[in-house]
């Protein structure tokens, strides 16, 4: 079967980490198939899989695509990110284990376990890093920032070493949690989707907090429209409006994105920063603010046991493939 996930000229460590994973343990899985496909990591159900028409899902998330998509395809589901997911496909609740990053450890190439505890990360989501102030950011921090679109291989090896890390990347919480680093979840836009985050959070028994921190400029606003609370609240993120947010954006063709209308507002950007008191300096107290809230990751055994169901479940896949 033919490997299928997110992938475009813009890397993205949590996507491209399908390759490295899926092929270390099941090598005998993959080829080019036309027909048959694997659905791995990401926020993936419902996306353009032509010329396959018959997909196997593993650990994927809903969210981001009309599940009619798939309408008339023979779709297998072996796993899926968490309970949301198998909830709103009507799924059995056993089905939900979680991300397919939690093996990553397991994988050659990648550390075995927490190398160090060496400074704070910060991790914008990728399309958050247009927006050049970052860098700016980091050095009034001291903390280091983490770009999301280096090799799996980097990323999670700089996760690996780090005291603690504060990300808008869903894997970079992910994989902080596997490798028991204290991390805390921010956004700083619109571009952040609650119903991904909980369905993954959920899966490990975390409850989910989102701290709304201001961005450097206008820019991602203009972009992506603001967060849905103030600047500087912390938020809860309820399975009620996790659930209605998986059902609006899998129900309906996605509507015009915010950046597709709003070519000619970047040039207002500086105008709209200062309207709206946003720096790089606001930014940056946000985040040392942010460094002391920090969720605990999960416990030890709770990863080995998805790790387990993971790979059982895996087995189960390749047996039924030969």
């Amino acid at each position: 079967m033919k490997l299928r996930y997110y992938h475009t000229k813009v890397p993205n460590f949590g996507d491209d980490l399908n390759a490295k994973l899926w092929p270390h343990f099941a090598p005998d899985l993959f080829d080019d198939s036309t027909k048959e496909a694997f659905v791995g990591i990401g926020t993936i159900i419902g996306f353009p899989c032509a010329p396959q028409t018959k997909l196997n899902v593993f650990s994927s998330g809903a969210g981001n695509d009309p599940l009619s998509r798939w309408s008339g395809l023979d779709v297998t589901y072996w796993c899926v990110r968490g309970p949301l997911s198998a909830r709103h496909l009507g799924l059995a609740p056993d089905i939900a284990i979680s991300d397919g990053a939690v093996i990553t450890p397991l994988a050659e190439g990648f550390p075995r376990k927490r190398v160090s505890e060496r400074g704070v990360l910060i991790i914008p989501h990728w399309e958050s890093l247009n927006d050049p102030s970052w860098n700016e950011i980091a050095r009034l921090t001291g903390f280091e920032l983490l770009d999301p679109r280096g090799s799996p291989e980097s990323v999670i090896g700089r996760i690996t070493e780090a005291r603690c890390v504060l990300t808008e990347s869903l894997h970079g919480a992910i994989l902080a949690d596997t490798y028991g680093v204290e991390w805390a979840a921010f956004a700083t836009t619109g571009n952040f989707q609650i119903s991904k985050w909980l369905d993954w959070a959920m899966s490990c028994g975390h409850k989910l907090s989102v701290t709304i921190v201001p961005p450097p400029t206008a820019q991602g606003i203009l972009k992506y429209g603001r967060p849905g609370a103030p600047f500087g609240d912390t938020i809860g993120i309820t399975e009620g409006a996790a659930m209605e947010e998986m059902r609006r954006r899998t129900s309906e063709p996605k509507p015009p994105r915010l950046q597709d209308r709003a070519k000619g507002w970047i040039k207002q950007t500086g105008v709209m920063s200062r309207f709206l008191n946003m720096s790089p300096e606001r930014t940056a107290q946000a985040l040392i603010d942010l460094s002391s809230r920090l969720t605990a990751p999960s416990r030890e055994s709770t990863v080995k046991t998805l790790q387990e169901r993971m790979l059982d479940r895996l087995e189960q896949l390749r047996r039924s493939a030969r």
